[in-house]
């Protein structure tokens, strides 16, 4: 679904003028900015398969510091592992990433764990690594990255896209009073009710990593 097509998904729910570009009426702007509003709200609702990826970084001799170019601040780990010497590495807190080189002198060898260390100047999310790489190795990072706001006529997204035009639709609603004699709560239940069924849907195909064990 492209920025164009939801804008105007909405605008003729609206019962409003379809427009060319996202930009050409006052209006089509500010629905446009709905769009991204409920845009953002579904990608925070669950872990969807559009958004997962795996940043990989290319591990040197004596370097413990990297970057995961391109994953911004606003993800979701799911796992990390080291693909030259084949073993996962933990995500550890930074306190006890504190504890093992401050307190003693790093060891080197294969990566095994790795912690979080705050975001570059770019925005994208920085990590420490340890032991101390004694050579190269590739490691992967499997995340789920929230993308960025649609802007461009042509600008898409593969998230589901009812959930996002009836969200975008309840807050034009709201924003203007009943549509229809159709009160925005009402339909704020209904774009509820389809969030709620895409992600079913997907869960269905990730039903590991939604099943609760005791510990």
């Amino acid at each position: 679904m492209t920025y164009l097509d939801a804008i105007n998904k909405v605008l003729v729910r609206l019962r409003e003028t379809q427009v060319s570009t996202p930009t050409d009426t006052d209006y089509a702007t500010l629905i446009g900015a709905f769009v991204n509003d409920a845009k953002m709200l579904v990608e925070a609702a669950w872990d969807w398969a559009c958004l997962r990826t795996t940043k990989t970084v290319s591990a040197t001799v004596g370097v413990t510091s990297y970057v995961l170019t391109g994953s911004g601040g606003d993800y979701t780990f799911i796992d990390a592992y080291n693909d030259t010497s084949d073993n996962r590495l933990e995500l550890i807190t930074k306190n006890r990433m504190n504890t093992l080189v401050n307190l003693q002198t790093p060891p080197s060898g294969p990566p095994e764990y790795f912690c979080f260390n705050g975001l570059d100047s770019n925005g994208d999310q920085s990590i420490l690594v340890y032991p101390t790489p004694d050579g190269a190795y590739s490691l992967k990072f499997d995340m789920v990255i929230r993308g960025t706001e649609l802007s461009a006529t042509g600008d898409t997204t593969a998230l589901p896209s009812q959930p996002i035009i009836m969200y975008a639709w309840a807050m034009a609603t709201r924003e203007r009073g009943e549509t229809g004699g159709t009160a925005a709560q009402e339909i704020f239940s209904l774009a509820d009710r389809a969030l709620a069924d895409a992600v079913a849907l997907e869960a269905s195909k990730y039903q590991g990593e939604i099943t609760w064990r005791v510990v």
